[in-house]
């Protein structure tokens, strides 16, 4: 009995679990708690706005009292909204007189809230990998999600001053979130064993979908009832969240296993062994080269179409399914998170097929990602027409939504991974550029939303919108179809005076990107 004891008190002293190990959940669980703070507000907006607002005086009239009343008459019926049948999803959320302070924002006023995090995320994208160097990437990740989770704070005492307020407050974020993918990248190359860097670069972007996923829900949820607060809660709750999570990286993470005091010899030994520690800074960059090729410009228009159509569903999809289809907060919040489970579904899958056609030679590497990024644009066009066509159809649309995201999980293994095909040790650079054009894309979506609904949020006006970002992918997929290439480029590799040094090996840590 006595050496069972000793035995045991042993085991729990060299119980040891591993500090990259702790990295990587703590990395994961910030990028999490980012893509909750960027999502959030799309829910949080249907119930902030004044719906009885906003809209042409006699429908906006007609609509709710008929809603309200016992009766219809003739004179009425003619000027209820779009889905009338479908109105009865609505009847509790006007009934209710929920907490939180209502706006009479008009459509206009809404795509440049919703856009207006962009205006600064596309500033900060390139100058955040050159700062990771001169501040340390644990530093500009951990301030920039904790300075986006202190002004979360903020957002429902600005809202309350005015649209300028709450919009300045979003262009902050956006400067602050800029900078935490370069720097979580720059970490992971300083963290990750060569034999891990898929795993730990995966289980890291898993906290982009899966913040879709639990936002979506839970901020419609929480928005819809009282006992919370109403819509003014889900900021409080994500932006405390995030600086709880601070707390927890500022103690537990180090910028490099060298710097960890608590780091054991064997693990270090590990990691060191495993991955090569002298990353060298790029020297006689190619830019004329790089800007002038036709395959560099196909991945950038990809992304672009792809970025388009994926931000406008993330900002402006809850406010078509509650302005056409009529969903109530908790449903729309859930029936919005449900096209990502899909989408990160199907990139894995995608991944997996793209690799075993690589493996077995049976196609070129072009023709791969060619076909998945065809996949990947297309199908989602073809959804979109579908949409338009389906009217009043509920259940079919949002199984065209879901179907619509689920091919368009295969561009990640399309041109998503082209970047790092035609150009190994460039890569890095290309994204930058890539992400910061496509980000543009953020900006522009929710602003033509605005400017197409702001006559009515009827059906023909949505109609419009699936009509132009369908037109944005054809013409995206198309480009990319030309004159993409997935094989190194003349300019692709760095021209070395010495050609025995070995490259360094550095990983791109791709948004939005789920393998």
């Amino acid at each position: 009995m006595y050496l069972t004891e000793i035995k045991i008190i042993q085991n729990i002293r060299t119980w040891y679990f591993p500090k990259r190990f702790v990295f990587t959940l703590l990395g994961f669980l910030g990028i999490l708690i980012s893509y909750c703070t960027r999502v959030n507000l799309s829910i949080a907006m249907v119930a902030m706005v004044n719906t009885t607002d906003g809209l042409p005086e006699n429908v906006t009239k007609f609509e709710f009292t008929s809603l309200n009343s016992t009766t219809e008459s003739p004179a009425t019926s003619s000027h209820l909204s779009e889905c009338p049948k479908l109105l009865m999803y609505q009847k509790e959320i006007i009934a209710k007189d929920y907490k939180g302070k209502k706006f009479n924002w008009d459509t206009k006023t809404r795509g440049f809230i919703l856009s207006s995090f962009y205006y600064g995320y596309v500033v900060t994208q390139m100058p955040g990998g050159i700062l990771c160097d001169r501040v340390g990437a644990k530093f500009l990740f951990g301030s920039g999600i904790l300075m986006t989770c202190l002004l979360y704070l903020f957002i429902p005492l600005a809202a309350s001053q005015g649209a300028i307020f709450i919009i300045a407050i979003r262009v902050l974020q956006g400067f602050s979130e800029g900078l935490t993918f370069p720097a979580i990248t720059y970490a992971i190359s300083n963290w990750s064993p060569k034999c891990e860097r898929s795993r730990i670069s995966a289980i890291i972007g898993l906290g982009m979908p899966l913040g879709n996923i639990l936002a979506m829900p839970l901020s419609g949820f929480m928005s819809s009832v009282d006992t919370f607060g109403g819509w003014p809660s889900t900021f409080y709750l994500f932006g405390s969240v995030g600086i709880i999570w601070f707390v927890f990286w500022n103690m537990f993470v180090y910028e490099t296993p060298d710097n960890h005091p608590h780091i054991s010899p064997k693990e270090f030994a590990y990691i060191q062994k495993h991955k090569n520690s002298n990353l060298q800074k790029k020297e006689n960059i190619p830019w004329k080269d790089i800007l002038t090729s036709f395959p560099m410009w196909a991945v950038v228009v990809a992304h672009f179409g792809h970025n388009y159509a994926y931000l406008m569903f993330l900002t402006d999809l809850p406010t078509y399914f509650s302005t056409i289809l009529h969903f109530d907060l908790g449903l729309n919040g859930t029936m919005s998170a449900l096209p990502y489970v899909v989408q990160a579904t199907s990139a894995l899958i995608a991944s997996c097929i793209a690799d075993k056609l690589r493996a077995s030679n049976v196609l070129r590497v072009t023709t791969i990602r060619k076909m998945c990024n065809s996949i990947g644009l297309f199908g989602p066009a073809l959804c979109l027409l579908a949409i338009i066509a389906s009217g009043c159809r509920p259940v079919q649309i949002v199984s065209l939504f879901c179907v619509a995201l689920f091919l368009n999980g295969f561009a990640y293994s399309g041109y998503r991974v082209t970047h790092v095909d035609m150009t190994p040790d460039f890569a890095g650079i290309i994204f930058g550029i890539t992400n910061t054009v496509s980000n543009i894309s953020g900006i522009i979506s929710p602003m033509v939303v605005g400017i197409l609904t702001f006559e009515g949020e009827t059906m023909a006006n949505w109609s419009k919108v699936f009509y132009i970002t369908s037109a944005v992918y054809i013409i995206c997929a198309l480009f990319y179809a030309v004159f993409a290439s997935a094989e190194v480029q003349p300019w692709g590799e760095e021209k070395k005076e010495n050609d025995k040094e070995p490259k360094p090996d550095r990983i791109y840590f791709v948004e939005t990107t789920v393998n």
